[in-house]
């Protein structure tokens, strides 16, 4: 709107500095004062009162060049005085007061700009308990102390107008690691599990977002196998001792043919050469059940003991823990144990379970994971089968929200375990396409495209290097044995060259409303999002060869960068049906225009780093109906899945 005469227009700051005109940061300037007035913002207001000053400034400044940045606060508070919004103009008012004191006051910039903590602080809502109001102001704290004193002001400029969001921001200044997959060394002596809980929960700490447990079960397995063992041979004590008969076998053999056992439901067989009598064969016999009722029993009490000791955590403290598909007795006892636990307890809120579905499970331990999806547990599904996750290895490994750690650049070997995301940032191509609504250039489109992604990896290279600038000390746990290759850390050294294995994921938000933009033909609109993922790999690819780091793709499904973008572009451009008329941009899995869901998992292997695909089911389904379902999705070549059910 009113382009020519604002295109020309040059806006003269305080400090006689002469900049472009930018009608976004008018926008954001009055969507941030109806932020300090209301908890939820109706952003047709802040477009109906940045229209008004848009109106203004291009009808009297028509025959000027510039204009001053007091002229455009001045224009602000009187468009909204006059359009009623009056505690809105208040507080703009006072926000304009304070930030004059505190330049009188501060003579670097930098101290200026931080007076900023003490008044987002005065927002934290009063009725959180003291814990969390101290968690929160220490959120606030950190992220606008990285804004002040650690990013460049070009990143804090394009976080504030809309144009990326830092996902780590708020732990950004600590060192903290967004998401792990902890590598957990097997120790199979009687006090491992205390030393196993020991290592998640200390690692916890250190993580801001999720800790991955990948494939408990055969985490989990040789530890009840020598569990197992151990019983097995004390329980052979004493049945030969009670039976009178130890003197007349070698228990130093049976010892031999005990350390050999690879799994717990054995039988007589394994014994045959001592079983010279029925006598014998009976005592034998008791001996091994009674040993195999005792171990399943001690597995289902130490499964509920780790699930309780990780959800005794408050909801910030969030584990992602995964099952594998291996086949032996213990791994599948084990799993099914898990399933147990979940069916008995109420949601549990921070801990998510993925269980991995291959094509040779029968359908009764399929119908069990469906039961889990009707009764609404937190679970997802993983097929390591599919052409995204294929590994003879199967360690690709989810997280809750999938996003996804395998490829790595450096060493040209897939894993996930014991591996990171170093850093996430996303950007905005939603308006990309609001941008270019009338004027569908695609060359002007990927043009600034490129500008967006070059912007976005210089900052992620600058938050990865923040991250790599601290030394092992720094960490109580993770550098410890728990992260790839940190046995090559020395004391006192950078960790740098160990995050090197992690990910540095740039997220995509609006891809949906983008293509929507951009493309109004619906023939043409799934074409056009294949090319423009297809464009963005070439650059990440482009990126990570430059680099010599792992950068990857992925869409955030969590809706606070979804959210925060949304707002800020329907204060700019207003409402428009299927793109702003909503509170939060839509996930890519939601548009119409991907019409099958063959054509749903090819996107989403475009997404190396991630793209939960959520899957709505009826709340009239049954158990086959979801089986079938389960198998259905594996044979669309899906990587990971969410099974929500409740709606149609």
């Amino acid at each position: 709107m009113w382009n020519e005469v604002l295109e020309s227009l040059v806006v003269v700051k305080r400090s006689g500095q002469r900049v472009d005109f930018n009608a976004s940061k008018i926008a954001i300037a009055i969507k941030k004062a109806f932020d300090a007035v209301y908890q939820e913002v109706d952003e047709k207001q802040v477009y109906k009162v940045f229209e008004s000053v848009l109106k203004y400034i291009n009808d009297n400044y028509m025959e000027r060049k510039t204009i001053s940045v007091e002229d455009i606060q001045d224009t602000i508070e009187n468009h909204l005085k006059e359009l009623g919004f009056q505690k809105v103009f208040e507080a703009f008012q006072d926000y304009r007061q304070r930030r004059a004191a505190s330049r009188k006051v501060f003579s670097e910039k930098q101290q200026h700009k931080f007076v900023k903590v003490v008044e987002s602080v005065e927002n934290i809502d009063s009725t959180l308990s003291p814990k969390k109001l101290l968690h929160k102001f220490g959120k606030i704290i950190s992220s606008e102390y990285a804004k002040s004193y650690i990013l460049d002001s070009k990143y804090v400029r394009a976080y504030e107008e809309g144009n990326l969001y830092i996902h780590n921001l708020e732990f950004f200044p600590l060192g903290y690691i967004s998401y792990l997959n902890l590598k957990l060394d097997i120790k199979p002596d009687d006090e491992y599990l205390d030393e196993f809980l020991n290592e998640i929960t200390s690692a916890q700490n250190e993580v801001s977002s999720e800790l991955g447990i990948n494939n408990i079960d055969l985490v989990l397995e040789k530890y009840f196998l020598n569990h197992y063992k151990k019983v097995l041979k004390r329980k052979f004590k004493c049945y030969f001792q009670v039976n009178g008969i130890y003197e007349l076998v070698s228990f130093n053999r049976i010892e031999d043919i005990i350390n050999r056992i690879t799994d717990i439901n054995i039988d007589v067989s394994y014994f045959e050469q001592f079983v010279t009598s029925p006598i014998l064969k009976n005592v034998f016999e008791m001996m091994i059940t009674d040993t195999f009722e005792s171990e399943k029993e001690f597995i289902n009490v130490t499964i509920s003991r780790i699930f309780n000791n990780l959800r005794s955590y408050q909801v910030d403290n969030y584990f992602t823990i995964s099952c594998s598909s291996n086949n032996s007795y213990v791994s599948t006892f084990i799993r099914e144990n898990i399933i147990s636990y979940l069916t008995d307890n109420n949601l549990i809120d921070n801990i998510h379970v993925v269980f991995k579905i291959t094509k040779d499970m029968d359908d009764s331990y399929l119908s069990k994971i469906a039961s889990l999806v009707i009764n609404q547990k937190n679970i997802s599904l993983s097929f390591p089968d599919s052409s995204y996750n294929k590994d003879d290895n199967n360690q690709v490994e989810y997280f809750s929200n999938g996003i996804r750690i395998f490829e790595s650049l450096n060493d040209n070997e897939k894993r996930s375990t014991g591996r990171m995301v170093a850093t996430n940032t996303s950007i905005n191509i939603a308006r990309l396409g609001l941008k270019y609504l009338n004027n569908k250039s695609i060359s002007n489109f990927y043009e600034e495209l490129d500008q967006l992604l070059e912007l976005a990896k210089n900052e992620m290279l600058l938050d990865f290097e923040t991250l790599g600038n601290k030394n092992k000390e720094n960490y109580q746990a993770l550098f410890n044995g728990n992260i790839l290759g940190d046995e090559r850390l020395e004391q006192g050294q950078k960790i740098r060259k160990i995050i090197k294995s992690g990910i540095l994921n740039l997220g995509l938000v609006g891809l949906k409303e983008c293509v929507l933009s951009f493309e109004p033909d619906p023939d043409k609109q799934y074409p056009l999002l294949i090319e423009i993922l297809k464009y963005l790999n070439k650059k990440i690819k482009e990126f990570s060869e430059e680099t010599k780091l792992n950068f990857s793709l992925f869409e955030p499904s969590t809706i606070t960068s979804r959210k925060h973008f949304i707002g800020i572009d329907k204060s700019i451009y207003g409402s428009h049906k299927d793109i702003t008329d909503k509170c939060a941009y839509d996930l890519i899995s939601t548009a119409k225009f991907i019409t099958n869901n063959k054509d749903l998992s090819k996107v989403q292997k475009l997404l190396s780093g991630g793209c939960l695909v959520t899957i709505n089911i009826s709340d009239k389904t049954n158990n086959k109906k979801i089986v079938d379902l389960i198998k259905e999705l594996m044979n669309d070549d899906f990587g990971f899945v969410k099974l929500k059910v409740g709606k149609k």
